[in-house]
């Protein structure tokens, strides 16, 4: 095959490949499954991620939380009075208004 003829292919082969290139690149781009979805899908779970944390720390408060109420009495107490109204035998209770 003659030199200009080889060159020729190479240049149109090249093109071709350059084509195609921006093409593919383009449909990565601005296609649904492309560059947006993957930055929408890096924020779900980093929310996902917070979400996550922030509940772990809950659970261990509330962890925290139930242990006091098996080892203390005053604890019991507290929330029987406090959350439940509740009073011992022989008291008085006043209960006052809430203030608006």
């Amino acid at each position: 095959m003659p030199a200009s003829k080889r060159s020729a292919t190479l240049k149109a082969v090249t093109l071709l490949a350059g084509v195609l290139a921006v093409v593919f690149g383009l449909s990565v781009f601005f296609s649904n499954r492309g560059i947006a979805e993957l930055q929408q899908s890096r924020k779900r779970v980093d929310q996902l991620r917070a979400d996550i944390a922030r509940l772990q720390a809950e659970n261990t408060r509330l962890r925290n939380e139930i242990d006091s109420v098996k080892k203390s009495t005053y604890a019991v107490e507290h929330i029987a009075r406090e959350d439940l109204s509740m009073s011992k035998k022989g008291e008085v209770v006043y209960m006052l208004p809430k203030q608006p």
